[in-house]
């Protein structure tokens, strides 16, 4: 090997320091010497600040307590000593990269999130204590339309008729009398209004007739009193004269323009209310439908709605001219406990009333008992049906169609009747029963419009 061979191929344990690495080694140690300078005099002016209460301006800082835990102090009421964590007795200075160790100063640490420290302490409320209060019963519902007891009278009695024309097996009314007697009236007002009742419905023909005439009386004795009432309409199945759809609009009109305006008249939400019997029976031409032509009467007569027509029957095609319905008669001969069905008829009004967003009324009835097995003394105006005969069971029979009534939640409940003696379904005080029926009437009123 040559001498150039021999000294480029010295082993890593012979490797030297030249000059220049040598000089580079004491750069570095004089700047690791003044760093370690330059920190110490850092921790001393963070120590200061803490001690001073204030928030150290390092941007280096990685933990900074929450504004509320740094404790305030004020000279005139000088808040406790912040406890500061003592340094931990393992901990030792960091040694300098020199043989001459750089001084060495103990920091105060900085707040951290589990810093002992006390803060200042802020005044608290007073606690109020809370009530336990008991929440209020949720009040039931506001009546659709307000709570109505109306009762279905007849006014074509003669003071002499109290006996053939009598089918209630020898009952007869405490007073007989005539129905053409207005003080006879006013008492019957006073006996309805007793008992809870808000008005009659008396059965009408035709204007000018014996029960327009009373219908008439009936409003004036009713002057004064909150005692309101309407007609059951029977002029297009009455047997004065044959009827069209021009005499039956005729005797609306007739009865709106005469009527209405009067103080005791029926109404509802301003409206006068009509009831209609019989609603099937109406005259049609041109191959109408009985639907058709109620339809085509109240354009005659009502073709703004401004009255309110309630219709006898379960059929709810008629509420698409009718303003609701009620039932007539609710046992049968073959359907006794037919009333039992009210919730179901009931149903057919709601139903409708969802379908077609038109409010509706439903009006409940209820009855005392029935009995037309014998044959009265005039010709009845309904169509017949099976004679039948329903026990009073000593006012059972009368609280059983009341409670089948309720569960249907009716608008108005309708009594059949007042003074029905032909039907025996009257209500009135009579020789047989006293005042019994009136005094259980006085109870569902009551049960009914509630407190």
């Amino acid at each position: 090997m040559t001498q150039h061979q021999r000294s480029t191929s010295r082993s890593p344990g012979d490797v030297r320091l030249r000059p220049p690495t040598r000089r580079a080694f004491i750069l570095v140690w004089l700047g690791l010497l003044l760093l370690g300078l330059g920190a110490c005099q850092a921790i001393q002016g963070e120590t200061r600040a803490l001690v001073a209460g204030e928030e150290p301006p390092s941007p280096t800082a990685t933990l900074t307590s929450p504004p509320t835990l740094r404790p305030t102090f004020t000279p005139a009421a000088p808040s406790p000593t912040p406890t500061v964590r003592p340094p931990s007795p393992t901990a030792s200075p960091a040694p300098a990269p020199s043989p001459t160790p750089a001084p060495t100063f103990t920091a105060t640490p900085r707040p951290s999130p589990t810093s002992t420290a006390t803060p200042h302490p802020s005044p608290t409320p007073a606690a109020t204590p809370t009530a336990t209060l008991t929440p209020e019963p949720t009040p039931p519902p506001p009546p659709r339309v307000p709570k109505l007891v109306l009762v279905n009278y007849f006014a074509w009695y003669d003071a002499n008729g109290w006996g053939a024309c009598n089918i209630s097996a020898g009952d007869r009314p405490l007073q007989p009398y005539s129905s053409d007697d207005p003080a006879t009236i006013a008492r019957h007002i006073q006996q309805a209004r007793a008992i809870g009742a808000d008005g009659f419905t008396l059965n009408w023909f035709a204007p000018g007739e014996r029960t327009d005439r009373n219908f008439a009386a009936l409003l004036a004795q009713s002057q004064g009193q909150p005692f309101f009432s309407t007609v059951v309409f029977l002029n297009h199945i009455w047997h004065g004269a044959p009827a069209t759809q021009e005499s039956v609009a005729a005797a609306i009109r007739y009865l709106l323009d005469t009527y209405a305006g009067h103080p005791n008249f029926l109404k509802l939400e301003g409206k006068p209310v009509l009831f209609f019997s019989d609603v099937y029976r109406v005259p049609t031409a041109g191959g109408q439908t009985p639907q058709q032509a109620w339809e085509a009467i109240r354009q005659r007569v009502d073709p703004g709605r401004g009255s309110w027509w309630i219709a006898e029957g379960l059929d709810p095609s008629y509420l698409q001219t009718f303003d609701g319905l009620y039932v007539h008669k609710i046992t049968h001969r073959d359907y006794p406990n037919d009333y039992v069905k009210a919730p179901r008829w009931a149903a057919r009004v709601r139903q409708w009333e969802q379908r077609t967003g038109r409010r509706k009324l439903w009006v409940a009835t209820l009855m005392p008992s029935w009995d037309d097995t014998r044959a009265g003394c005039r010709p009845d105006v309904r169509v017949p049906s099976a004679p039948h005969r329903r026990d009073r069971e000593n006012g059972a029979f009368y609280r059983a169609t009341f409670d089948a009534a309720l569960r249907s939640a009716p608008d108005w409940l309708w009594v059949n009747s007042f003074n029905e003696w032909v039907e025996g379904t009257y209500i009135e005080p009579s020789v047989l029963y006293g005042d019994l029926y009136m005094r259980l009437t006085a109870e569902m009123a009551n049960a009914f419009k509630g407190p």
